[in-house]
């Protein structure tokens, strides 16, 4: 790429000015203040665009730098160059609101898009900083950035590897660390919502562990209670039963003495009855005297009626007595079972059933509630310990489901990848520093005629020179000697690293060479075929071209 035209329309100082470029070296000289340093930075704004700034930054930056001095809304210019045997014409605005941009090949009026990468493709593919740190040297920045050590590095992938400049591997690795810190907010994220779930559950926990807790004490309240009555009940139950002996004595004792009177009664009616009839048959036989029952039949006839009444009172006696010691076996009988039966149930807690239930019920309302409150507890508290064992299961069984393991396995994977790249980068860098090195010694003895025979730069720049016999490191040199090297490396990496030749911006940068130091830069630049301008404040590098009898050179003074 080489350029034929600069039509400044309006750009810093300049308006409606046109600039012709021609091929060789271009001088192009202009006191301080006169435009040298905004003609390079129109030519960078033409071939790179210019963006506005954004808050405090928008002041000093270039947009407002170079904003025109009149006319600021009319803020644009025009660029002619030749590229592969044609001829290209771009145009730009650089207004804020009118900002626009058109490519046009003048060969043949077909119109190209910007937007769509044909100047990209026209220039090679170089970015803006590749530029800055290559062809463009303005004054006092000979020393290429760190920028210029990552592009060797994508030069080495794309050279070793695909043998194209599609490869960007700083661009590449960048890619990597953005993929990879999404990954990990992802990772994050995933990780929180789990830790997030366990704290609920472990919070759900807490708060059953409180109730059943409260269950455990208020069951044991209501235990307590209950045993009381029940203590009440047993007492009374106990009074009652002390009663009831008594009373069923009492009771018993009466029938008891009445069937023995009859029993006694009736054996004595009939031992009286059967003596008087003895008494009166024994004195009939023994002395024919009969004094009593001759006067009175009626002794005779209540003799027997007093044996008769008596044989009926003992039978009467007898079985009133039989009968009686029946119903009070009977009553001992179910009383002592029923007081065996409730101790056992007070015992071992055990509910009363069916008519002793209906009983208790009837006889302690209190302690039937209590039981229907200790059934609620029981169930409730079943119901939290089963939901709090189930959380702990859970917990336990809380892990990374399958889409967080992916996303652990895709990061580990990214991982691998971005130290894979960097790895290769580091060697494929270290190839290419061999011939980087190579040829930035062979410009460098070029222009100091040999003093310095090899140069070695660094993957991170870091230069040293060999003067034959030893190796000797950049801060012992001149700053001449090292602006000179800073050139060489320049110049080496624009050869590596651009498809397409540009033209070479020097604004001011031999300010620090001696005559001779210039001469020999000079020389090289006039024989490599590089279109080249040289922006100076001084007529010194003219004077050397004319003294070499440089003939393709041009001229050009800046008013």
């Amino acid at each position: 790429m080489k350029i034929t035209e600069l039509y400044i329309k309006n750009f810093g100082r300049f308006s409606e000015q046109h600039f012709y470029i021609k091929d060789g070296v271009q001088v192009i000289y202009g006191e301080n203040e006169y435009g040298k340093s905004t003609l390079q930075a129109f030519i960078r704004a033409m071939l790179f665009g210019m963006e506005r700034g954004r808050g405090k930054a928008a002041a000093k930056d270039d947009f407002s730098k170079y904003q025109p001095w009149e006319n600021p809304n009319y803020y644009a210019g025009v660029m002619r160059f030749r590229c592969g045997n044609r001829n290209f014409r771009l145009e730009r605005s650089f207004d804020r609101i009118l900002k626009q941009v058109s490519l046009v090949c003048e060969d043949d009026g077909e119109e190209l898009s910007v937007e769509h990468g044909d100047l990209d493709m026209l220039l090679g593919g170089i970015t803006p900083g590749m530029y800055d740190n290559t062809v463009s040297i303005g004054q006092f920045q000979s020393r290429p950035g760190q920028e210029l050590a990552e592009s060797l590095k994508n030069y080495a992938a794309n050279y070793y590897e695909t043998g194209g400049g599609e490869l960007d591997l700083s661009g590449a690795i960048s890619d990597l660390r953005e993929r990879k810190k999404a990954v990990e907010q992802q990772c994050r994220s995933a990780r929180e919502q789990r830790e997030k779930k366990y704290l609920s559950m472990e919070q759900e926990c807490t708060y059953l562990e409180k109730d059943m807790r409260k269950f455990q004490a208020q069951y044991e309240e209501n235990q307590q209670r209950i045993r009381l009555l029940q203590q009440r009940q047993k007492e009374k139950d106990s009074k009652e039963t002390d009663l009831h002996p008594g009373e069923t004595e009492s009771a018993s004792e009466q029938p008891e003495e009445n069937s023995r009177g009859m029993i006694i009664g009736g054996f004595l009616g009939i031992i009286a009855g059967l003596a008087g009839l003895l008494w009166g048959i024994f004195l009939r036989d023994k002395s024919g005297v009969d004094v009593l029952l001759e006067r009175s039949s009626a002794f005779v006839l209540l003799a027997v009626l007093l044996v008769i009444a008596g044989c009926v009172l003992f039978v009467v006696g007898i079985r009133k007595q039989a009968g009686q010691k029946k119903i009070i076996k009977e009553t001992e009988k179910s009383s002592g079972t029923r007081t065996v039966q409730e101790k056992e149930k007070v015992q071992t807690g055990q509910p009363e059933q069916n008519g002793e239930k209906v009983w208790r019920e009837q006889n302690d309302p209190e302690e039937q509630k209590l039981q229907w409150q200790q059934e609620q507890i029981r169930e409730e508290w079943k119901e939290k310990k089963l939901r709090y064992e189930n959380l702990k299961e859970q917990q336990r069984e809380l892990q990374p489901d399958e889409a967080e393991e992916r996303l652990y396995e895709r990061r580990e994977a990214l991982e691998l990848a971005e130290e894979t790249m960097k790895k290769a980068a580091e060697h494929l860098g270290e190839r290419t520093a061999a011939g980087l090195n190579r040829r930035v010694s062979e410009i460098f003895s070029e222009i100091t005629e040999g003093k310095y025979p090899g140069v070695n730069i660094s993957d991170r720049l870091e230069i040293s020179v060999w003067d034959g016999t030893r190796r000797i490191p950049a801060y012992r040199l001149s700053r001449g000697t090292v602006e000179q090297i800073y050139f060489a490396l320049r110049m080496a990496a624009a050869e590596m690293l651009q498809e397409e030749e540009l033209p070479v911006i020097l604004d001011d940068t031999f300010v620090s060479y001696d005559e001779e130091r210039l001469e020999s830069v000079l020389e090289w630049l006039a024989k490599s075929g590089k279109q080249v301008l040289l922006f100076t404040c001084q007529k010194r590098e003219m004077k050397i071209l004319s003294e070499m009898g440089v003939k393709n050179c041009n001229y050009i003074k800046l008013q």
